[in-house]
């Protein structure tokens, strides 16, 4: 059966906070039938407090293709960013707040861009969680929600089935994940590949959850981590490692897959891979170098780690990339240059 989305559309909200996660959502169902022959995955509706249009940002109009109380159960609710302070909004949308409660006592997952956190933490949901909202509203939120544990270092933040996400972009990011999570990462690569991955950060790299990788109990696996994000170019003795946090290989191993559920090689690899990324983005390093650069000694091997992971060879992914980043350069240039636009 297809995962349902229910994607609010509220007054005064960001268009952007939802046309982009359904634009990906579509994305997402249109790469499946493509490739694989299969029926969409995610069966996404538009829901208002009502079926009135509603005015967004920018004096546009979207008009809701059912009403709330028609919704008696979705897998997921999908709550844009409001303009401005939320706490003006807040008051019409009490029918809403008690909605989504309800909606998440039944299972819904709940993710919410920027100010649209506010609306969860309205309902009480966020009382004694990890949450984050847009940068300006840090201390008006903390304010009205003392018991939330904002996160104001983390873009992304998880508590169980509670997602919240700092900007639109963020919320991208999230939307990513989940196409991840439900189609599998060949189909979440072919999304991204469609959405600016440029200038994209992985889910992964930003996200705060009580059960994220990098806030377990195991101080030791912990501290492998770190050491490996701040050495992967190097070439790892793994028992010099184990030996140097005081367990042998073996525990050491057992432990690194039971807290991060992978190996320390796999682990290692997509670090690797992150940096030739990011290599391959912002310079003109070339192919063998940026191999070398990031720990890979064989190019070959490189290039294959890469296309699996990333769907491109590095070449292809290269050239994909910098096109867009010299297009966008051009038109800045343009527009600062003196006596232009005028």
């Amino acid at each position: 059966m297809p995962t349902h989305i229910t994607v609010l559309a509220l007054p005064h909200m960001l268009g952007t906070s939802i046309t982009l996660p359904m634009e990906i959502l579509h994305a997402a169902n249109a790469n499946l039938i493509a490739s694989h022959k299969r029926q969409n995955r995610f069966e996404v509706t538009l829901a208002g407090q009502t079926i009135t249009p509603v005015t967004i940002t920018g004096g546009l109009t979207i008009t809701p293709q059912t009403s709330i109380e028609h919704i008696e159960q979705t897998d997921c609710i999908v709550i844009p960013g409001l303009w401005r302070n939320p706490q003006r909004s807040l008051r019409q949308l009490q029918a809403l707040t008690q909605w989504l409660k309800k909606q998440y006592q039944q299972g819904a997952t709940l993710c919410a861009a920027g100010t649209g956190v506010s609306l969860i933490a309205e309902a009480g949901l966020l009382d004694n969680k990890p949450a984050t909202t847009h940068w300006f509203y840090f201390d008006n939120f903390q304010k009205h929600y003392p018991r939330v544990q904002l996160q104001q270092h983390h873009l992304i933040t998880q508590a169980g089935r509670i997602y919240c996400a700092g900007s639109v972009n963020s919320m991208a990011d999230l939307m990513i994940h989940f196409v991840g999570v439900i189609c599998g990462h060949s189909i979440a690569t072919r999304v991204e590949q469609q959405f600016s991955q440029e200038i994209r950060r992985s889910f992964e790299s930003i996200h705060y959850s009580f059960t994220d990788n990098r806030n377990y109990a195991d101080e030791t696996v912990l501290q492998a981590q770190l050491w490996l994000q701040q050495n992967y170019q190097l070439e790892v003795e793994w028992s010099a490692l184990a030996s140097q946090l005081q367990v042998s290989l073996r525990t050491f191993n057992r432990r690194f897959r039971q807290a991060t559920n992978q190996p320390p090689t796999a682990y290692l690899r997509k670090l690797r891979l992150s940096a030739a990324k990011e290599l391959l983005q912002q310079s003109n390093v070339s192919i063998a170098e940026i191999s070398d650069l990031v720990g890979f000694k064989d190019e070959s091997y490189f290039a294959r780690c890469f296309k699996q992971q990333y769907l491109l060879s590095p070449s292809d992914f290269r050239r994909s990339v910098r096109g867009k980043l010299f297009s966008l350069s051009t038109i800045t240039d343009a527009a600062s240059s003196p006596g232009t636009g005028s």
